[in-house]
């Protein structure tokens, strides 16, 4: 598999508008205000790249990191490579609102990791 980078970590906050305030105090810019899965969400970035997504949490969702997302040449293939260590693999799938295809799994501790094609 053919890691080319970070894409985004995204992080899910109790209070949407008070985390933005947060990272723009880090130096992070709002570049979008959506919704996501019927939460309110947002996307910031940091001046050397780096970009965060923020989702509202639900009252049954645990508040902090969900995962972090690497952008790698080929989706399929990575997840295939993946399955064939004998991991779980949701996807890959299509998203309508990027356009892009992801596919995720779980870490040996349970960490939720997405792969991503390139942008």
């Amino acid at each position: 598999m053919e890691t080319q980078g970070l894409d985004h970590i995204h992080i899910l906050v109790t209070d949407l508008d008070k985390a933005v305030g947060f990272y723009r105090l880090l130096g992070f810019q709002e570049t979008r205000r959506f919704q996501h899965g019927g939460r309110k969400a947002a996307q910031l970035k940091a001046p050397f790249g780096l970009t965060i997504d923020l989702n509202e949490a639900r009252a049954s969702d645990n508040p902090g990191f969900n995962h972090f997302c690497l952008v790698v040449s080929d989706v399929d293939a990575a997840a295939e490579e993946l399955r064939g260590a004998g991991l779980w693999v949701d996807g890959p799938v299509s998203n309508p609102e990027t356009g892009r295809r992801l596919a995720t799994t779980r870490g040996p501790n349970g960490f939720l990791v997405q792969l991503v094609g390139p942008p």
